[in-house]
């Protein structure tokens, strides 16, 4: 379930809080009319680290991004302050970048070149309040039969950033509770 911009449907501010903290047991089915309520006990004492989010990450469509309405922007930025309360890292995956411009479409190694796909980073920088660099461009596998290096390339480039502000969450978690610890 993702998000949408009237209230009563796809995924509930509050759902993506508790989410966010660990606080969603495994398998639990999600009610747009319905956030999810802690049990009183489980909720007072913190989830473990394993529990937690890592690495929030958003995903959206490059040839959408100019439609996205104001009340979908103020979830998104409600989301977004509540993730840095918390100092987790946020990434945005811009999709569908070949279907946005078509000098991609034709050679995605022209993607870093584009004045119209900087102009979509930037965008989207500037709607979900996220820097520049947290923006990662990439091109969807849709109707492909065979892998496509250049693709490749960019998706895992961005699960390697993914992981990158992964590791430095734990780290800095780890450097917390180490000074707590002293």
């Amino acid at each position: 379930m993702g998000l949408e911009e009237q209230s009563g449907a796809g995924l509930d501010i509050e759902d993506i809080s508790s989410i966010l903290q660990g606080h969603i047991p495994n398998r639990y089915k999600f009610n747009p009319m319905a956030p999810f309520q802690p049990d009183e006990q489980k909720a007072s004492k913190p989830a473990s680290l394993e529990e937690k989010i890592h690495c929030v990450v958003y995903v959206i469509d490059a040839t959408k991004i100019s439609l996205m309405s104001d009340k979908l922007q103020e979830k998104l930025a409600s989301i977004r302050r509540k993730v840095n309360s918390l100092g987790i890292a946020q990434i945005v995956l811009m999709t569908k970048v070949d279907e946005a411009c078509p000098l991609v479409e034709e050679n995605l190694q022209s993607l870093y070149l584009s004045s119209y796909i900087k102009s979509k980073v930037q965008e989207v920088s500037s709607r979900l309040g996220v820097p520049v660099s947290c923006v990662l461009p990439v091109k969807n596998y849709s109707q492909e039969l065979e892998l496509e290096l250049n693709c490749d390339v960019l998706l895992l480039t961005a699960l390697q950033q993914m992981l990158n502000f992964t590791d430095d969450y734990l780290d800095d978690v780890g450097r917390v509770e180490y000074d707590n610890f002293l």
